[in-house]
């Protein structure tokens, strides 16, 4: 079963993959170093947008099924499970709670959107290293490195995204990058982990 599990948040994880390269690649309104990826849900793009956002719910899901199926006696299994949890839901309600584009008033659905997005950051990061660890006690070879690398850049990119958003002035020409490398850095590093999770499954 966990097996299982794994396996379709791997699907689902490279599927939104896809779409996150794909949104990049259609001709719209918007532009990866000017605009944050929450934009391309408003406008020409926001039904694959919506697409995305839809496939990335299961993806968080399927993996919290996986640890808490497969993965029960780590000690971590339960703090883990519930992030991961929480994660699905976040992405559940997101395509609710638009973003207001740059220039535009902020309202109370802005705002939510904010809280939205600031949770799924930190609780995406937050699990990294508990499964960097797991993977390293469990000698899954090279993919606890890669984990590791990818972990510390998303930690970079995360913390230039921060910084950013507090000097405004860089935010034009920094924030979409930053925000990129991170968001692309997550999903690399979880269908790392779907991968592992397997790999222990079968062990």
């Amino acid at each position: 079963m966990t097996s299982v599990l794994a396996a379709l948040a791997l699907v689902f994880g490279l599927a939104r993959l896809v779409v996150f390269i794909s949104l990049h690649v259609v001709k719209s309104e918007y532009g990866i170093v000017e605009h944050a990826v929450s934009d391309y849900a408003v406008g020409s793009t926001r039904r694959l947008s919506n697409i995305m956002t839809w496939l990335t719910v299961p993806f968080w899901a399927l993996l919290a099924a996986a640890v808490a199926t497969g993965l029960s006696s780590w000690s971590d299994a339960t703090w883990v499970t519930i992030a991961l949890g929480a994660l699905a839901l976040i992405f559940l309600v997101l395509p609710f709670a638009p973003t207001n584009l740059e220039g535009q008033k902020l309202t109370r659905i802005g705002r939510l959107h904010y809280l939205f997005a600031i949770a799924w950051f930190a609780l995406s990061y937050a699990c990294m290293g508990n499964f960097v660890r797991l993977f390293t006690a469990e000698a899954v070879q090279p993919l606890a490195g890669i984990l590791n690398a990818l972990s510390w850049i998303a930690l970079v990119a995360l913390v230039i995204s921060v910084i950013v958003l507090i000097i405004t002035k860089l935010r034009p020409k920094v924030f979409g990058i930053s925000e990129r490398v991170f968001i692309l850095a997550v999903n690399l590093f979880y269908i790392g982990v779907a991968a592992g999770i397997m790999i222990i499954a079968a062990h």
